[in-house]
């Protein structure tokens, strides 16, 4: 192998992404920006990431109206190429939802807006068009590698509260996922509150409260974990998670 010959076996994909090269090309297909060693990818109204709804895009000197996702270079080990670096940067959120998005790289936990940066909605979109692009061009898919965005960064968590008549379990659930995807049939979703500093704790996992650890004046007719929830909620505290659950869960599964 050398890189010439590395360079001659990518040369299908991009000679693919300059046909449907995004300021020139009118076709939906059409959203791409070759270089030499790799490629851009950019979104359009009809055509784009999760959570991008609602983004105004503007074609300005580009043949439709779009706004740029994400790029993808060649990964070089000595002479060869193995892999595909791929990395997404939601300018348009930033600009568009500052209220929410941020192009900050330090924020602080007072700051709870989300990253612009290798969100995993972008990053799955911009895997799918690039799986497109070197199917069309018959070259065989190279992995993918890149960095994950701080889960911190993310977006909220949700603590979601389930009950049924005799039990109740909560569930932390990761940015972006619904909590009715963790509700167990028999059990209904009761209360939901954003949580910014559960890192710490395993998300997506049925957590169960040791009633040992329960308060014994806990009003009767509500779950030991509602007042803790409720007063969070009121405080717009989050820290009494590791004081609820430190000491008081029998186990991570059924």
């Amino acid at each position: 192998m050398s890189h010439y010959s590395e360079h001659q076996h990518m040369k299908p994909v991009l000679d693919l992404a300059r046909k449907l090269d995004i300021a020139t090309n009118p076709d939906s297909a059409a959203i791409f920006e070759a270089g030499n060693g790799g490629f851009q990818v950019w979104c359009t109204p009809q055509d784009r990431p999760q959570g991008w709804s609602g983004i105004t895009m503007n074609s300005g000197a580009f043949s439709k109206p779009c706004e740029y996702v994400g790029s993808v270079h060649w990964k070089w080990e000595d002479d060869k190429i193995v892999a595909l670096e791929i990395e997404t940067t939601a300018y348009a959120l930033a600009d568009q939802k500052p209220n929410e998005y941020t192009q900050s790289m330090n924020l602080s936990l007072n700051d709870h807006r989300r990253t612009i940066f290798n969100r995993d909605a972008d990053i799955e979109w911009l895997k799918e068009k690039v799986t497109w692009l070197f199917a069309e061009a018959g070259v065989p898919l190279l992995p993918f590698e890149y960095e994950q965005a701080a889960l911190s960064e993310l977006g909220p968590y949700i603590l979601a509260h389930y009950i049924s008549a005799s039990d109740e379990y909560v569930v932390i659930v990761s940015p972006e996922l619904d909590p009715q995807e963790f509700c167990k049939p028999g059990y209904e979703v009761a209360r939901t509150l954003k949580i910014w500093r559960a890192g710490e704790f395993p998300a997506d996992v049925p957590l169960r409260p040791d009633y040992e650890y329960q308060d014994a004046d806990t009003e009767p007719d509500e779950g030991p974990l509602v007042e803790q929830y409720e007063n969070a909620s009121r405080l717009g505290d989050d820290s009494w998670l590791e004081a609820a659950f430190e000491d008081s869960i029998s186990g991570w599964s059924e």
